[in-house]
């Protein structure tokens, strides 16, 4: 039984990956790539974990923002957000220090979210989103406590 529910994540998980990847967007390489670095921390959640926020898929990852890697980050940013509507984005410096973007739905009526932020710590946090939730919803979730 133990097997079977091994498997059965397994399988969720390269399910996963694929639908993710298969988006073809820039900071999966950053998930990729800096997902298992000694002191990040990457987060993957969906079905069950994420079905009370309307969500399909969550990951995020966290980790020290410093050269090369915020080199790297910025770069994806950057291609990735060309495609997004901006809903919200602080750039400092030439570098963008927060941003809230929402991606096209590729016809298959699933909203997509990229956030990211650095914080004061040099912290930097990146998050893709998707699922049916709207983007007033997911910032009331975010921004707004009950």
């Amino acid at each position: 039984m133990k097997r079977t529910g091994t498997f059965i994540f397994c399988c969720m998980m390269l399910f996963f990956v694929a639908s993710v990847q298969g988006q073809d967007l820039k900071i999966n390489s950053i998930f990729e790539k800096y997902g298992k670095l000694k002191g990040s921390t990457m987060v993957i959640l969906s079905g069950e974990a994420v079905q009370n926020y309307r969500l399909s898929v969550y990951r995020s990852i966290t980790l020290r923002y410093e050269a090369p890697l915020s080199d790297n980050i910025q770069q994806c940013l950057n291609a990735d957000k060309q495609l997004a509507r901006k809903i919200k984005e602080v750039i400092r410096d030439g570098a963008i220090r927060s941003g809230y973007y929402q991606l096209p739905d590729e016809g298959k009526k699933i909203n997509r979210y990229i956030l990211f932020k650095i914080g004061d710590d040099q912290q930097a946090t990146l998050i893709y989103m998707e699922g049916d939730l709207k983007s007033e919803e997911l910032i009331n979730k975010l921004f707004i406590r009950e």
